[in-house]
Order: C-alpha cells, then structure tokens, then sequence
C-alpha cells in the first residue's frame, strides 16, 4: 500500500493541473493596495478563487475526481455530501459531462448555495446538520442507487486537484519576479490545505504555509495536539464551509508534515474582513474565504514591513441577507 506522501506528489499534481484545464479557469492574483493601510507595511495579495467556476476552488478537485472515473461509473451518475461550494462543484462539471449528480446538503444550507447547486441540473436531499449525517446520507444513496460516490475529503485525486491552486499562485508571483513569505489557506475539511501545503514546499519551499480554522470547530488544532486525527464537537459558526468535525488520516498526515502554522479564530473578526474585502477591495467572499485575512486582522499573522503575504480567497457563495448585514454592523 502506498504511503500518503506517495499518493500525492508534486509530479501528481502537476498532472492534475493539466487534467482539469478544460473545466476550471486561472484566477487573479491581486494585490490589495487598500488593504495594506490596515497592516503594518507588508505586500498584500489575494488569490481570488471566488472568481472561479461556479463561484469557489472546489471546481479544482470535483473536476479531477470526476474525470479519473470510467466510463461505466460516470453512467451510473454520482453522489456527493456536501455543505455548499463543493455540491455545486460537482453539480458544474457533471453537466459539462452530461452525468447525473445527486448531492446531500445539510437542512440548513444558506439558500444561495442549494439554488446554485439546482441551476447546474443535480437533485439536491436536503438531510441532516453534520458532516456525519451527509456522508451517511450519501452512503445510503449511493448502495440504493448505485451511484459513484465522489466526495471524501481524504480522496487522494480531490486533494491533488485543489492543490493546483498553489501551483497557479507560484507562477504567478514568479512572474512578478518573487515569491511569497507566506500563503495563508482557510482550513475545513483539510483537503485544500493538505494539498496546498504540499505543493508549496515543493514550489515554494521559503514560503511559510498557515492554515486557518474556525475556533467553534478546531478539528485539525485538536488533531495535532493530540498526534492523532479526531472528530471535535461541532460549534456555530459564520464560516459555514469549513464546519467540518473529522480530521481524517491523509488531510491530518500531509498538514501535520507540511503546514507550518495552524491558527484558530472566533467569528468577529471574520466579519470583519468579509466588509474590508467588500468595501476596500470590492471583493464579495464568503466568511470561510476570508479567515485568512481575519486572521491578520486580529493579529495573529506577521504584516510587518518588508514581508509579502497570499490569502487564498477560497469562495463567493455568501448569502445576500448575511452580506447586507456585515455590510451594515
């Protein structure tokens, strides 16, 4: 059986990056001149991923998964659980590939997300609060119907196909005649930041690699005090894309051997920056893309002068009522 650092490699992920280039497009990489005047002298750039298909990076990795499928299993249609960003993933590039796409979302899945899921042609089973109950859901679905399951966060061509994020945003400062000190990543389910990271090591290996993660649901924080992957009680929080309570083995393995900062953050601040990125940089993200930049915010990354810095604005998808609101507190 082959070692999680054997599963995903720079040389894979480089072979996804030119896998998916039909069914996801580059995105920009800004800097936020704005948004400098709230820190302390650094370079602030924004990979701005909520300008991707279908409104997040998951386009990435739905698109490399799906398309390692055969023929016979992309006929029997496929299955996914999922809190929003990544079901409309995979409701996009099913259609492209004129496949049926069944997606589980939780009862309370804001109403953007599951009417952008529909408008790409995929049945949504609305069960269930947790990650648990989806990926039940889609379990049970999946046995009755025969359908492809394409939805674990530890699914080694999911992974490779986010990480191709990373790969983008180092070509990009290259062309710029540089590189990063640091590159930040929201932190949900793992499977961005686990890929991520490890590309950057490889591309980037002067970069410092931080992932961020909600304080009501720290997983991943938990997971490496312990030395182990577990599954934490699940708290509220506005960042709705990354409340995901299982750290599982290769996300845990691949951020504990390549992520060198792993923060935690309460809900505040992310409102915060969702209304400095919106009225700074008119930029609308969604709170889970934008912990990053509340990290910053409330102080726990480094802005001082002379240091270049990459948030990785992971989604769009924000709710129009809960923007109005930021937009107005």
């Amino acid at each position: 059986m082959q070692s999680f650092s054997e599963q995903v490699t720079i040389e894979k992920i480089l072979k996804a990056r030119a896998n998916i280039r039909a069914f996801v497009k580059p995105t920009p990489l800004f800097r936020a001149e704005k948004l400098e005047e709230l820190f302390g002298g650094a370079e602030i750039y924004l990979k701005l991923e909520n300008f991707q298909y279908t409104g997040s990076f998951k386009t990435r990795g739905a698109a490399n998964k799906i398309l390692s499928l055969t023929k016979d299993e992309l006929s029997r249609g496929v299955c996914a659980a999922s809190s929003g960003n990544y079901a409309q993933a995979v409701a996009f590039v099913a259609s492209r590939l004129k496949a049926k796409a069944v997606i589980v979302m939780p009862e309370n899945a804001p109403a953007a997300k599951v009417e952008g899921v529909r408008g790409y042609g995929a049945e949504v089973v609305l069960y269930g609060l947790t990650g648990g109950d989806r990926e039940d859901k889609c379990a049970e679905l999946t046995q009755q119907y025969n359908y492809c399951p394409v939805h674990l966060h530890d699914d080694p061509m999911i992974i490779m196909g986010h990480a191709t994020v990373t790969v983008e945003a180092a070509e990009q400062i290259r062309v710029l005649s540089g590189s990063f000190d640091e590159i930040v990543f929201p932190c949900g389910a793992g499977s961005l930041l686990s890929g991520a990271a490890r590309a950057s090591k490889s591309l980037m290996p002067n970069t410092k690699v931080t992932g961020v993660e909600p304080a009501a649901v720290p997983r991943f924080t938990m997971s490496l005090k312990e030395g182990k992957p577990l599954t934490v009680e699940m708290g509220q929080t506005i960042a709705d894309g990354l409340r995901v309570g299982r750290a599982k083995p290769l996300n845990f393995e691949l951020i504990r051997d390549n992520v060198d900062n792993l923060l935690t953050l309460e809900d505040e601040p992310i409102r915060r920056a969702v209304r400095e990125a919106a009225l700074r940089c008119k930029i609308i993200a969604e709170p889970s893309g934008c912990i990053g930049i509340a990290a910053a915010l409330d102080g726990k990354i480094d802005t001082g002068a002379g240091r270049r810095i990459c948030f990785v604005i992971t989604g769009g998808n924000v709710d129009v009522k809960l923007l109005t609101d930021i937009l107005n507190m």
